[in-house]
């Protein structure tokens, strides 16, 4: 059986010393070829030598190089720039419309950080031949939500307008920065904050911070 090689970004040493060792472990079929600390750092590296077949990320790495763009962004150009490369996220996130979004955008697998790390090969596996793994625990916060009428993705505007919003733009700005109307703007975070059940842009600041939306 081919080895599946694995490129992983994380901001943390001890993180990524924790997936070399479980993925180096005898008969594992996995080998750990690349490593980064930042989104940046990850994207240069496939683009320097695409040599993987999966890529597992955090994130939210808040020391990242704001090059990368946030977490949603960075999802989105691993799967627009390489789509042949299986994607598995190993988060802290447990806010299920910010789970729902990593999904809309096309990743394969979803780990819990706060969980076992013998997940790992196995959302790994599942990545690299294309199907979705979500840990337990990431399974039961989607199910919930939806049994109880929460957890609506945000489109990827949506959370655009989020980002910028907590992270101190004005509805104004944002409009002009994307070339949509300011009526368009307002409108995209109301949907948002609707979606999420927040009330006001304080909850809604807390929200972004605590997912990597804003710094």
């Amino acid at each position: 059986m081919e080895t599946i090689r694995v490129y992983a970004a994380d901001e943390r040493p001890i993180v990524l010393a924790g997936m070399r060792a479980v993925l180096h472990a005898p008969d594992s079929g996995m080998h750990l070829t690349g490593e980064a600390a930042s989104g940046h750092a990850l994207l240069q590296m496939l683009q320097a030598r695409f040599d993987c077949n999966v890529v597992v990320t955090d994130f939210s790495m808040q020391a990242a190089d704001p090059r990368a763009g946030d977490g949603l962004r960075l999802l989105g150009q691993l799967r627009t720039r390489f789509p042949s490369i299986g994607v598995a996220v190993f988060t802290e996130v447990r806010n299920p419309p910010l789970l729902r979004a990593m999904l809309e955008l096309g990743v394969h697998a979803i780990v819990d950080k706060s969980g076992a790390l013998d997940e790992l090969p196995a959302a790994i596996r599942c990545a690299a031949g294309g199907r979705r793994y979500l840990s337990r625990s990431i399974q039961r916060l989607l199910d919930a939500a939806t049994g109880c009428g929460r957890g609506a993705p945000l489109s990827r505007q949506e959370a655009e307008v989020v980002r910028l919003f907590a992270s101190g733009k004005t509805v104004s700005e944002i409009a002009s920065s994307f070339s949509r109307s300011v009526k368009t703007v307002s409108r995209q975070k109301s949907d948002a904050m609707r979606k999420l059940g927040l009330d006001n842009h304080s909850q809604l600041y807390a929200y972004a911070l605590s997912g990597g939306l804003a710094r």
